[in-house]
């Protein structure tokens, strides 16, 4: 847990220097909710941070909405005032219930001290489960010193199984991509919390199709495979999405329309997409799913894969765009220039790593241009 303490939930900290949860002292509230967000996004496990009332709980805000937008597993929990002064205008009284959830998946208040077990493994639950997020969950100074019985003690977590496709789905998925003749891969960030990489890996070379990856997505697929495209740019016409001119299919492979606007890749409106993820697809003009499976991504890619009869002549196919990409990361890997250009401190910092380190990469143009090689190696604000 990451965070804070203060005096209206001290309670709490003292109950977790006795337990086997470490607490981590920041500096800042903000830095706590980011250290969580990034927890999630590394482990797949909602990363905790906590602060007390007023102020320190809207510092977790900035935080928990990046975490929302990036479909980060997440907890808030704060102190909030009393339930005996809530209802008037009082001492750093604020409606944090409301100011979370526009950003959470569910935000509330813990009433009583009966109601933590159920309401702390909801909170949980909610947070891990696709499409995943941040959760919030305010105590009252007054409950949080209320007595609690030993017998209110964490409930059981219940993993559900894996959901298998839909056989009616993945045919009509299979006679899509048998008529197509220049179909792509686009894999995004649901494909990288799915654990998806080796069915990606394998559904690719089975049909000898190219697979670009959204910047959520990198590392997914290995930069360095021959079927890479790498990551889609936000550019107007950035040299990844040349290999969406002359598709005719796209098989989006946990897509999720935060990540970049579907114009970039689609911009006609004209491509078939079929559309593979734990959750439905946005409703976008240019995004107009032909047929989507809602199912485990990995177990989806496998069962199309056997279902079509098509295999795919890679051809020159992505040479182009992959020399491109290959001149100007040399090119940068070459400029003695200073100061400093981005390109070189990129190729520097590459060489010097292994292919599972974690780089933390701020927004801009560096991670869509960072080569990645693994999953979760390259997480990014949104």
């Amino acid at each position: 847990m990451f965070g804070i303490p203060g005096e209206e939930n001290i309670y709490l900290t003292d109950a977790l220097s006795r337990s086997s949860i470490r607490y981590l002292l920041v500096r800042h509230e903000q830095a706590a909710s980011f250290m969580a967000e990034i927890h999630g996004r590394l482990t797949g496990r909602a990363g905790v941070c906590s602060a007390t009332l007023g102020p320190g709980a809207i510092n977790l805000l900035l935080g928990t909405a990046d975490a929302y937008t990036n479909s980060t597993p997440a907890l808030a929990i704060s102190a909030q005032v009393g339930l005996n002064r809530i209802y008037k205008e009082s001492h750093q009284s604020v409606d944090l219930v409301s100011m979370f959830s526009p950003v959470t998946k569910w935000a509330d208040l813990i009433l009583t001290p009966g109601a933590i077990p159920e309401m702390v493994r909801k909170a949980f639950k909610l947070a891990q489960t696709e499409r995943p997020g941040p959760v919030y969950l305010g105590v009252p100074e007054d409950v949080e010193a209320a007595f609690v019985p030993d017998q209110l003690v964490p409930l059981h977590v219940n993993t559900p199984r894996t959901d298998e496709p839909s056989p009616s789905q993945i045919a009509r998925a299979a006679t899509v991509l048998d008529a197509s003749q220049r179909p792509i891969i686009l894999a995004g960030h649901g494909a990288a919390r799915s654990g998806a990489a080796d069915a990606l890996l394998r559904f690719s070379e089975l049909l000898s199709l190219p697979v670009a990856t959204t910047f959520h997505g990198k590392g997914v697929f290995p930069d360095d495979h021959p079927h890479s495209l790498g990551a889609v740019g936000f550019m107007s016409h950035d040299y990844v999405n040349f290999g969406f001119d002359d598709a005719d299919v796209i098989v989006s492979v946990g897509y999720e329309l935060q990540e970049f606007d579907p114009v970039r890749i689609n911009p006609g409106g004209d491509k078939q997409i079929i559309h593979l993820s734990r959750v439905p697809a946005e409703v976008d003009a240019r995004y107009d799913v032909e047929v989507g499976i809602q199912a485990d991504i990995g177990s989806t890619l496998a069962a199309l894969g056997e279902a079509t009869t098509r295999r795919f002549d890679q051809g020159t196919r992505g040479e182009k765009i992959r020399r491109l990409l290959a001149d100007e990361l040399a090119q940068g890997a070459a400029d003695d220039s200073f100061p400093l250009k981005p390109q070189r401190v990129v190729a520097d910092t590459r060489a010097a790593l292994g292919r599972s380190d974690i780089v933390l990469a701020d927004a801009g143009p560096s991670r869509c241009g960072w080569p990645a090689s693994t999953p979760r190696t390259s997480p990014t604000p949104a």
